[in-house]
């Protein structure tokens, strides 16, 4: 499996848990419930925190509570406000990321009370875990991790709806749309397809690039910059939209390249719209993920369904840049890494010791998951 594979099953999978919903959330939710909680507080680093920036504004308006996003080098530094009115839940896919172990143990030295969520039950996380469950993601065994991002998010609003103040018709609809939109996502990746082809040659630059989003596509603004990053080697910078226009805009020059993702759902042309225009100016390396109606036909726009509930905007433009990202550095051939990075790699430690053990575990249970 590479990573444009995962990519594209990322669907089958969050198809599968939406299917398994209650029994997937029920824990956590049981664990929330149980006390009157008057914050939510999320940890996480890397691609996991990205999934949580994604998620953290449609949690906090369906529970109407504060949600607070940390790193666990935030956590270890700063600590917890209000730590016995928050519900914590520590984030790590893998399981095996040292700073979140090392958070873990910081939270249990000091008894505070904390879920952890991974993909892997039995990693290293377990020992230091007061709660802990797998939130969905599979046998993921490619580093660049994509589906894992994708079920991250379909966890958190289904838990968000299960907890919300929602009533249930209101919940019924929530899920219905939940359902449409992971219905459109194999089309979306047809999509996607042509767009990479349309702009084969502009992808194919080696540009510093910039990453626009607001709200929920803020956080896929910053996974696509870490995308970019480690996959393809590209400087990639993340900016909501008007933080971009004040300053990081003055750098642009034709070898820049640009990614903006519209606020969804739209109706008539939006600022990102003007910004594409305008953008037009200074690089022919912009390009635009949006469901407006309102723009004449560019094959730099990335034209997607109408989004019905901006809570589901990170599955009309997360999957684009996972691709992208993904078909490009197969394309270029891009994934190996600078030969002196082998050396820093030696010496500075983010996986316990056990993760290269773990990983060809997990390609066994996916080989055995996925015999044809």
């Amino acid at each position: 499996m590479r990573m444009q594979d995962y990519v594209k099953y990322s669907s089958e999978k969050l198809g599968e848990n939406f299917q398994k919903r209650d029994e997937l959330i029920s824990g956590v939710a049981n664990l929330f419930l149980k006390k009157k909680y008057l914050s939510i507080t999320l940890i996480a680093s890397g691609s996991s925190y990205n999934a949580l920036a994604m998620i953290q504004d449609s949690l906090q308006e369906m529970t109407k509570k504060s949600v607070y996003l940390h790193t666990p080098e935030y956590v270890m530094q700063f600590g917890i406000a209000a730590q016995e009115s928050t519900f914590i839940i520590v984030v790590s896919q893998s399981g095996s990321s040292t700073n979140i172990i090392n958070c873990l143990q910081y939270l249990q030295k000091n008894d505070i009370f904390a879920v952890s969520l991974t993909g892997n039950l039995d990693s290293q996380m377990s020992k230091y875990s007061q709660e802990i469950f797998d939130y969905g993601p599979g046998n993921e065994y490619v580093d660049y991790v994509t589906v894992g991002v994708q079920t991250l998010v379909e966890f958190f609003l289904l838990l968000g709806c299960e907890i919300s103040i929602l009533d249930s018709q209101q919940k019924e609809d929530f899920y219905k749309q939940l359902q449409q939109t992971i219905s459109y996502q194999k089309e979306l990746m047809a999509e996607t397809e042509k767009f990479i082809q349309n702009n084969y040659f502009a992808l194919s630059m080696k540009n510093p690039t910039f990453f626009c989003g607001n709200g929920p596509n803020y956080g896929v603004a910053k996974e696509g910059a870490l995308k970019f990053q480690e996959t393809l080697k590209r400087p990639a910078m993340y900016y909501e939209l008007e933080e971009f226009l004040h300053g990081p805009d003055m750098q642009l020059t034709p070898n820049h390249t640009v990614f903006l993702i519209d606020d969804m759902p739209v109706s008539g042309k939006t600022r990102f719209s003007e910004v594409f225009e305008a953008l037009k100016e200074i690089t022919p390396n912009v390009f635009f993920i949006t469901s407006s109606n309102h723009l004449e036909k560019d094959h730099r726009i990335l034209k997607t369904q109408a989004v019905n509930n901006w809570f589901f905007e990170p599955y009309y433009s997360l999957p684009v840049v996972q691709l992208v990202a993904a078909k490009m550095t197969d394309e270029l051939q891009a994934w190996a890494t600078h030969s002196y990075f082998d050396k820093f790699d030696q010496k500075i430690a983010i996986k316990t010791d056990d993760y290269d053990e773990e990983i060809k575990n997990i390609k066994q249970k996916w080989d055995s998951d996925h015999k044809s």
